[in-house]
């Protein structure tokens, strides 16, 4: 990420592709993260093209805020919390962040899951490889990240085609899959 800006292209794939681009890249360290997502009822920030989550790994509680800039930008805002309760966050800089963006503070937990993700970092970004758990069935997604401006979709789709994959459009975010758990 760099300024609040993340650029990020999502593709999923089948569990064998998976598992080729695991063995393909020389990935260290994966980490387990647990994500759990908050929303109103009337989905005022679905409404706002933006996603409330608090991320658990390793016992650290990382919050973050995101919203849609365009396809596949989005301005992001992490900063770590001491609660798993997103009414008990009484952070200055969180609560400005949800009055900038017109996010309410009546939320409530509405979807959460886990992730095993491994990371393979390149020079202009990182490449990850996601198995996400939810309620009823597993996925599995490939991921570039940008953490510097350049031509991404090209680098992306190079990376790809040695598997017979071609990134079109981003897939999904996760918690519209889970949505639809």
């Amino acid at each position: 990420m760099y300024d609040n800006i993340e650029r990020e292209l999502k593709l999923l794939v089948d569990e064998k592709a998976y598992n080729e681009l695991l063995r393909s890249y020389d990935f260290h360290n994966p980490i387990i993260q647990t994500n759990t997502y908050f929303d109103t009822d009337n989905q005022d920030v679905k409404k706002q093209h933006g996603a409330v989550r608090i991320r658990t790994i390793q016992g650290k509680k990382i919050f973050t805020l995101k919203i849609r800039k365009d396809e596949y930008t989005h301005y992001e805002f992490e900063k770590e919390i001491n609660t798993e309760n997103i009414n008990e966050i009484n952070d200055p800089e969180i609560l400005n962040w949800f009055d900038q963006y017109q996010i309410p503070k009546n939320l409530n937990p509405i979807a959460s899951f886990t992730t095993l993700r491994n990371v393979y970092e390149f020079e202009n970004g990182e490449l990850c490889l996601d198995k996400t758990v939810y309620n009823h069935k597993i996925d599995y997604e490939i991921e570039y990240e940008y953490t510097s401006d350049h031509d991404g979709i090209h680098f992306f789709n190079s990376i790809l085609e040695k598997y017979g994959l071609k990134w079109i459009k981003n897939c999904p975010s996760k918690i519209a899959r889970a949505m639809n758990d």
